[in-house]
């Protein structure tokens, strides 16, 4: 096979990087645009809608929600009391009213171009299609740009439009572990050199560590992220003393530590080394059954990352866009996927991949049987090469359904679950349709308890108890001219 030259193999480091660190290759693809409304004197009411219990899974049809100064004030039935003066009145007839979404994955110093096109990732571009797409908070577990909790503040303070953001910072890895070890191998030695630094941190002793999380700490993270998995099949993994290292250098923080794992020792040796979060499932291998309790009595949520692993999976075959796709990526992006170029050279990871494609079933059977088994199971993405912000996690909820959740379930998994994860609580702010949590809510079409699909045919995104005007891409575009 040719090849592929300087220009080429960048692009390729770029995106195969994006597996654990999020820096995708290529120029971002545009998003849809999203501006915030005025928030009206009297708040927010929407009458008449169906309201989901995401702990319960009841619907409850018939009531007006008012909201107020950024929270739900108020919920009760349909017509039995009137609109504050001065409220924007939404109509809820025919709806649904959700908790705002959350991508216990999303990566936004991301690109989901293909790996052979060039480019930079597109930050505001994907944080503007996160919430187009319903996704109001989002985990950031590896953003190496040197801007992440800075681009948080300015998200938080109203400076840039966003979701709301938690993020790690940069990733954690052995010594020529991954990502470094995948960007070595599709990128010359001196591009290498200058790359490596600035993909991952490279820890390889006890006292290099606690200098890291030191450094993490400092900056504000809000979680230490570590990598123990192999790409390629052959790189070196974070050795148990250097991880456990790493953890009770965050612990000493007041950090979690969480981590990307690959097989089912992976997930042991990150269990055992006491993270709080695996932040993959196991994609590699079936998990023995004997293993099933194992990994069950650690306590330990997992973010199982279905559809990224079988995005790569995908790769040369043509795609179905979905709705959400179509509203935010242009269409020659959705296109540019197939085919794969004649000289892009994927011989380094070949084996990678064949891996991953074999092990497609078995991604869907561990976490069904993880479920099963009382794993807390969290929806995460993965934004990157073919995963899209915000429309990519609509796709993970859909493989949580053919792993045998319950709509509700997966809904579940994108809303309550992560928020108190994340909040470190159990009765969280937000991730819940309550009186008093922060109303970050979709107003979705039809009834996502019976076809989680309908979250994906939104209404209305309400950010912070105001409405979003969303206008997608092909709109967006013509606005433009």
């Amino acid at each position: 096979m040719t090849r592929i030259g300087v220009g080429a193999t960048l692009a390729a480091t770029w995106v195969f990087l994006g597996l654990a660190a999020g820096c995708g290759g290529g120029e971002a693809a545009p998003a849809a645009r999203v501006e915030r409304g005025e928030a009206a004197p009297g708040g927010l009411w929407i009458s008449d809608t169906a309201v989901l219990d995401v702990e319960t899974g009841e619907r409850a049809e018939a009531r007006d929600v008012w909201i107020a100064d950024g929270r739900i004030a108020g919920i009760a039935g349909a017509g039995s009391s009137t609109p504050p003066s001065g409220a924007r009145v939404l109509d809820g007839a025919g709806a649904t009213l959700v908790p705002g979404l959350v991508d216990m994955h999303g990566h936004i110093y991301a690109s989901s171009l293909p790996s052979w096109q060039r480019g930079r990732p597109d930050p505001d571009g994907n944080l503007v299609a996160y919430l187009y797409c319903g996704v109001t908070t989002v985990f950031d577990p590896g953003d190496g740009s040197g801007d992440a909790t800075a681009r948080r503040a300015r998200v938080a303070s109203g400076e840039q439009i966003g979701p709301h953001i938690l993020t790690t910072g940069p990733i954690h890895t052995a010594p020529d572990g991954h990502p470094i070890s995948v960007m070595r191998a599709f990128a010359p030695w001196w591009i290498a050199w200058y790359l490596a630094p600035r993909v991952a941190v490279a820890v390889g002793s006890e006292e290099e560590a606690a200098a890291a999380v030191d450094a993490v700490a400092a900056d504000g993270v809000d979680a230490v992220k570590i990598v123990i998995d192999s790409i390629p099949l052959d790189a070196p993994v974070m050795s148990p003393t250097v991880a456990r290292a790493m953890v009770e250098s965050a612990r000493s923080h007041g950090l979690r530590t969480v981590a990307h794992i690959g097989t089912t020792n992976d997930a042991i040796a990150a269990g055992d080394a006491g993270v709080a979060l695996w932040v993959h499932g196991v994609y590699k291998e079936r998990i023995p059954d004997e293993e099933i309790a194992t990994l069950a009595g650690y306590g330990i949520p997992m973010v199982a990352t279905i559809e990224v692993f079988d995005s790569y999976a995908r790769s040369g075959s043509p795609r179905a866009a979905t709705s959400l796709e179509r509203e935010t990526v242009p269409t020659a992006v959705l296109e540019s996927f197939y085919p794969i170029p004649g000289d892009f050279d994927r011989t380094a990871l070949e084996s990678w991949l064949e891996m991953d494609r074999a092990a497609a079933p078995a991604r869907i059977e561990n976490t069904r049987r993880l479920h099963e088994a009382g794993v807390t199971i969290l929806a995460g993405s993965d934004t990157q090469a073919g995963v899209f912000p915000g429309a990519g996690l609509h796709r993970e909820l859909a493989n949580l359904v053919r792993a045998g959740f319950t709509p509700v379930e997966a809904i579940r998994a994108a809303t309550l679950d992560p928020a108190r994860f994340l909040a470190g609580d159990e009765e969280p702010d937000f991730g819940s349709v309550e009186v008093g949590r922060r109303a970050d809510l979709l107003l979705v079409e039809g009834d996502p308890t019976r076809d989680v699909a309908a979250l994906a045919h939104i209404r209305e995104v309400i950010f912070s108890g105001v409405p979003l005007e969303r206008t997608p891409i092909a709109e967006a575009a013509v606005a433009q001219r």
